[in-house]
């Protein structure tokens, strides 16, 4: 009798701590405590407020390997990363030294592009520290057009409620740069980058990227030791790659590659070939065939892409695919879109070419990225046309034996 009475008690304790702890998560932080981390924020970490792409990483941005970009295979692309090798973070201008960029495929996350997953890590605590060190409306760095964000209400929420909403206007920013490169053309831009835009990895990089910034965002307000941003951000990439059941060797990354890619799938005998193919890297990298299917998923719900048939693959890899959530709501749950306005205002120049006095792509005018669906719909539209029905699906379909004119590298 004494010791169910005991035990009836220590379960309302229990029940009791577990309220006060939702309770005290949703405060929102007290001003006092604002002006605290506005001061670690500008004294410490002064240099996650300023631009996140005062350099852009190019170590890596296409999809496959041995690519080139002409007819005859010169300077074949080739970047893997090592399970564990990763080196460390740097913010805004990669220290290509220390820095390791590249593709890593993993059982769990499917071809993770580490320099997409590390500029989303930028992104995502810069927004943090600049909504906290300073709650006014900001605007973003330009790239295809101007870019801003206006807030409200920022004292109704907690430092968990203002990284997730930092956490998904990176994810918004990094969409429109994919946006953005599907318009990228002369003499608009150096050159043409549809190639590279909404493959099959860059999404699921892209958020991957902004869930591990978050952890390195509340872990630089928390920090007691005074880590270095660097410190931080290498140790949390470290953590959640290995999470994703990371394959062991740059030669399993390349097997992957190998089992989506219709040129070396077309050289296997029909009963031993895989139907699901997503690139063909006889086709040359400035085409924007090369890949063939691409992955428009921006949420609520990241999937990730994994290669079929990884039975075949060196390593046992059955994973389940991890998913990932776009943030939608505080923790209170309040629409997180109450709180902040995210507007894209597109330079008119991505749709001409002025030199020509064309039109090459149907223009859009300024929106919100609340509304992000009405413009992944116009370019979905405009993909078709190019990659041809079913080109975002996972349907076994490969279309290049109707391409036509298709640049092709002269392989044997």
């Amino acid at each position: 009798m004494c010791y169910s009475r005991t035990k009836s008690v220590t379960t309302i304790a229990l029940v009791l701590l577990i309220l006060v702890s939702a309770t005290i998560k949703s405060i929102a932080i007290p001003a006092s405590k604002r002006l605290y981390l506005k001061e670690r924020i500008t004294s410490t970490y002064p240099e996650q407020l300023t631009n996140p792409e005062k350099k852009n990483r190019k170590t890596f941005s296409q999809f496959g390997y041995n690519l080139s970009e002409f007819s005859v295979p010169l300077f074949p692309i080739t970047k893997f990363i090592k399970q564990g090798k990763f080196g460390q973070q740097s913010y805004s201008r990669p220290n290509r030294w220390k820095e390791k960029n590249g593709a890593i495929y993993t059982c769990k996350g499917g071809f993770i592009d580490v320099s997409h997953m590390r500029a989303a890590i930028d992104w995502t605590v810069y927004l943090t520290m600049m909504i906290l060190a300073d709650d006014k409306d900001v605007a973003l760095p330009s790239e295809a057009g101007t870019l801003t964000v206006s807030f409200r209400h920022l004292d109704k929420l907690t430092e968990d409620d203002i990284a997730s909403m930092a956490q998904k206007i990176a994810f918004e920013r990094l969409v429109w740069h994919e946006v953005a490169s599907w318009h990228y053309h002369p003499p608009y831009h150096f050159i043409g980058e549809q190639s590279s835009t909404f493959t099959p990895e860059d999404t699921y990089s892209n958020f991957l990227g902004t869930t591990i910034g978050k952890k390195v965002a509340l872990r630089m307000l928390k920090d007691t030791t005074h880590l270095s941003y660097s410190a931080i951000a290498t140790d949390e990439i470290q953590k959640a790659v290995a999470e994703l059941q990371p394959v062991k060797s740059k030669k399993e990354s390349k097997m992957a590659y190998d089992l989506v890619d219709a040129n070396k799938q077309r050289k296997l005998p029909e009963s031993e070939r895989n139907k699901d193919v997503w690139y063909d890297s006889r086709i040359v990298f400035r085409d924007q065939r090369h890949v063939f299917k691409r992955n428009l998923n921006i949420g609520p719900e990241i999937v990730p892409w994994l290669v079929p048939e990884s039975d075949r693959l060196t390593w046992s890899c059955n994973a389940q695919p991890e998913v990932l959530h776009v943030p939608q709501t505080t923790t209170a749950g309040s629409s997180l879109y109450n709180y902040y306005t995210f507007t894209i205002t597109p330079d008119p120049d991505m749709f001409y070419n002025k030199r020509r006095h064309k039109q090459l792509h149907p223009p859009f005018g300024t929106f919100t990225t609340e509304h992000y669906g009405v413009i992944m719909e116009h370019i979905r539209k405009q993909m078709e046309e190019v990659l041809l029905a079913g080109f975002d699906r996972r349907d076994g379909t490969d279309p290049t034996v109707y391409y036509t004119n298709a640049n092709k590298v002269l392989l044997k």
